[in-house]
């Protein structure tokens, strides 16, 4: 038989878990306060590294890359860059946008603006192409069969 006290993380796990539900109990509902602040930390310590290595460190290495010559792809990376930091500048509120500084902001407005407006005309332009591949069922596989022709 297992010994019980090699489970005293269980005991600790299920103590915390009891402990939420002393919120219904008006005397003693700062306690459950511990519980919710502990499972809260762990989860966010736990998550922290793994969006940081599977979001923010793959967006930050394709916005920095690097920019040798002339060519189209340095042209594309160095636009890239501009847009990025622009739009870091516009979602920068401790400093009011005004002078130069207001400037680069502005830039960045328009860099969202026309992103926003490729992404919305892309997925307008899918749900077209959708509607033409109903339309070309609906008239050449079964309005023509239908009608005999």
């Amino acid at each position: 038989m297992k010994d019980p006290s090699a489970n005293w993380d269980l005991i600790l796990a299920g103590a915390l878990g009891i402990s939420l539900y002393f919120r219904y109990i008006p005397k003693i509902a700062w306690t459950s306060r511990f519980a919710l602040a502990i499972y809260i930390g762990y989860y966010v310590g736990v998550n922290m590294l793994q969006k940081l290595q599977g979001e923010v460190l793959p967006q930050m290495q394709s916005a920095l890359k690097p920019i040798n010559g002339f060519d189209a792809t340095s042209l594309n990376n160095l636009v890239v860059l501009v847009g990025v930091l622009t739009v870091l500048c516009y979602f920068f509120f401790s400093k009011k946008h005004e002078g130069a500084f207001g400037r680069i902001a502005t830039v960045g407005i328009w860099f969202l603006m026309i992103s926003f407006g490729a992404a919305f005309g892309y997925t307008v332009m899918g749900r077209v192409s959708l509607l033409i591949g109903r339309l070309n069922f609906l008239v050449n596989g079964w309005l023509m069969h239908l009608f005999g022709r």
